[in-house]
Formats: structure tokens, C-alpha cells, sequence
């Protein structure tokens, strides 16, 4: 079974999964239909083992028909059929629909499309193949959404984490999920594992009473060294709005090569955000893209587009009776703008009263 399991464990193509499970539910005849053939690209090894164990309960003890037992045991089989995105599901977001982040495209463009498409060079050069990046920076300036954007720029398989999803009150549960994600990137290489709030995964050691994040961390380690030694055709993108609270061992090279910072937008930055937010929207001529740009220094990318969507808002209310989309003058985006830096006048006051309150109570 040892020479077996390590043959399974790469297993690449769809047929490769499906002549598995038929020697392992030992009927070489069977066909699959197109619902369990889908399924089984999603699957690892130990998934297809967990399916076909529980596929012959359903047929022999409970005389189910075979696709009926199988379908019956992937839905059971706890992460089995996971949907892993393909390079064709995220067909709206790519780096030509991104507003600004122009030096984060070009060091991402970089790390992860070269080595793929200039893969003979980097072979003859000896060029070592990077793995792993890590985006970091200010809330709503876009690491997300880069992050989809590479997923389709890439053509990877790709497997995307929240990082609180893997972690789990039972004990070694949460080392087994983070296991479980890199066979599944080994299962359909090349693969791009996209890790969403990091931070939360990967914090540093010694602060945890329970113990269980100082073990998703030695785990994390230890696949990203083996992902590094393989140098196998996987690929590790982090994000994380606090880079100082991951563990300083994940950001040592070899790991962590690439810190790549999504900064706020600048001017012009700000101005191709809205033009590209704004592009398929009804907007009046007298908008000016550059007064909205320059009166709107340290806002994020999230911010720009809230700011249209309220916009879009106060159009809708100078023209309630309208059955057409209604189009957005310079005096909606203006209002727009009023409204927030109100709300946000508000806040600072709140929590100026707040201060002042809490430094009475200390000098009593």
C-alpha cells in the first residue's frame, strides 16, 4: 500500500482518479456520470480512500446502486468534493479590470507568471523557483482582490483559505486541515493556495494557552519547506493587514520569499479606480475624475467604490419616477463625499469623548 499511497498522492488527471477508485471499490467496468466525475477532481488520496469505504458500506450493506453509493459517499466524506477553482471561474477580475496597483502587478506578474512561462530559461539558468508571497498592508487597498486576479492570470488550480476556517477546537484537527489543503494542491498541481486573514492562522508562538495555533504554525513550516525543497509546481499567496503578528520563522526566505505591500492609492492611482468602477455606469460629462481623485487623498480602493455606489444612490433620489438607470452628476459624487467626511467627523469626536473620559477616570 506504501508504493501505492505515493503514487496516488500525485495523482494529476481526471482518469487517474477514476481507475483508483474502481480498483479500490474493485470493479474495473464501472462508469461514472459527469456529477461524481466533477467530484473527483476535487478529491485527494485520502478522500478517495474515505469515499470508496464508505461507497461499499452504502452498496453491501445498504444495496444502494453503485453511483448512487458513491454520490452518497462523497457528500459524506468530510472537505471531499471541495470545489477547487478553475483557471476559467474567475472570468471578471484580472489585472486589466484593477484600477491602480501598478508596481504590486508587475512584482506578482513576477513571482508567479514568469516561472511558468519562461520555464526553460529559469531550468537552464538554474533559477529557483519561488513559492510562496505575502501580501500586506492597510485594510481595503486591494490585497483580495489581487488575489483573484493572479488566481486568474495564473491558470493555476486554486485552493483559497479564510485562515479562521482551519482551525478547529478538536485536537490535532487543525493540523490535519492544513495537511489536507497542501495534498489537495499536490492532488491537481499546478496549484495557487491563496491564504485569506493569515494572520489569524499563522500568529506568533507562545501566546496561545491552548497550544493549537503554535501547532498550525509548525505544521504551516513544515509543508512550505517541503513545497521549497520540491520546488513541485505549488504556489503559496498570503494576505494579512498585520504583518507583525505572523510568526517571524514563516517570513525567513525560503518560505516567505516575496513581501509585497498594497499601499493606499495615489493620485493617479485614485483616478484610474474610479474611471475603471465607473466604466460601465451612466455618468453625467460634467463628472471630473481628477477634482474626485485629489479631494479624496487617503482613501482605499474599498472607499472609491462605496463612494459610487452612494453616488449612484443620490442619483436614484433626484430621480425617484425614473425607469432608466439614472445618471450620476458631479454634485452626487459631492454629496457622496460630504456625507462620508461627516460620518467621519462624528467617529473622531465619539472618540475624542471617549479619551477625555478615560483620562478623568485615571486621574481619580
Amino acid at each position: 500500500m506504501n508504493g501505492r499511497r505515493r503514487t496516488f498522492r500525485s495523482l494529476a488527471k481526471r482518469n487517474e482518479r477514476e481507475n483508483v477508485l474502481k480498483e479500490l471499490l474493485q470493479i474495473s467496468t464501472l462508469e461514472f456520470n459527469h456529477e461524481i466525475r466533477a467530484a473527483l477532481e476535487n478529491l485527494t488520496l485520502g478522500e478517495i480512500v474515505k469515499v470508496s469505504e464508505r461507497a461499499k458500506i452504502h452498496m453491501y450493506s445498504l444495496k444502494e446502486e453503485t453511483s448512487e453509493a458513491i454520490k452518497a459517499a462523497i457528500k459524506a466524506t468530510p472537505t471531499a468534493g471541495k470545489k477547487i477553482q478553475k483557471p476559467t471561474d474567475e472570468k471578471s477580475v484580472t489585472f486589466s479590470s484593477i484600477g491602480g496597483l501598478k508596481k504590486v502587478k508587475k512584482q506578482l506578474t513576477e513571482i508567479f507568471l514568469w516561472p511558468s512561462k519562461y520555464a526553460n530559461l529559469y531550468q537552464k539558468c538554474g533559477l529557483r523557483i519561488c513559492g510562496g508571497a505575502i501580501l500586506y498592508g492597510p485594510t481595503g487597498c486591494g490585497k483580495t482582490l489581487i488575489a483573484r486576479a493572479i488566481s486568474y492570470e495564473s491558470k493555476f488550480n486554486v485552493i483559497t483559505v479564510k485562515g479562521p476556517e482551519l482551525l478547529s477546537k478538536y485536537i490535532g484537527a487543525s493540523e490535519q486541515n492544513v495537511r489536507d489543503v497542501f495534498e489537495r494542491a499536490r492532488a491537481t498541481k499546478p496549484a495557487l493556495i491563496i491564504f485569506d486573514e493569515f494572520d489569524a492562522l499563522a500568529p506568533k508562538r507562545g501566546h496561545d494557552s491552548t497550544g493549537v495555533t503554535d501547532r498550525v504554525v509548525n505544521q504551516l513550516l513544515t509543508e512550505l519547506d517541503g513545497v521549497e525543497s520540491t520546488n513541485d509546481g505549488i504556489y503559496i499567496l498570503a494576505a494579512t493587514n498585520r504583518m507583525d503578528l505572523i510568526d517571524s520563522a514563516l517570513l525567513r526566505p525560503g518560505r516567505f520569499d516575496h513581501k509585497v505591500f498594497v499601499d493606499f492609492p495615489d493620485f493617479n492611482e485614485r483616478e484610474e479606480i474610479l474611471l475603471k468602477i465607473c466604466d460601465e455606469i451612466e455618468i453625467s460629462e460634467n463628472v471630473n475624475f481628477k477634482e474626485l481623485a485629489k479631494v479624496t487623498e487617503g482613501w482605499t480602493g474599498a472607499d472609491l467604490r462605496g463612494l459610487v455606489i452612494n453616488a449612484s444612490f443620490a442619483a436614484a433620489d433626484d430621480n425617484p419616477n425614473s425607469n432608466d438607470s439614472p445618471k450620476i452628476e458631479m454634485n452626487h459624487f459631492k454629496s457622496a463625499i460630504n456625507e462620508k467626511n461627516k460620518k467621519q467627523s462624528q467617529k473622531q469626536q465619539q472618540k475624542n469623548q471617549k479619551q477625555q473620559v478615560s483620562s478623568r477616570v485615571t486621574l481619580a
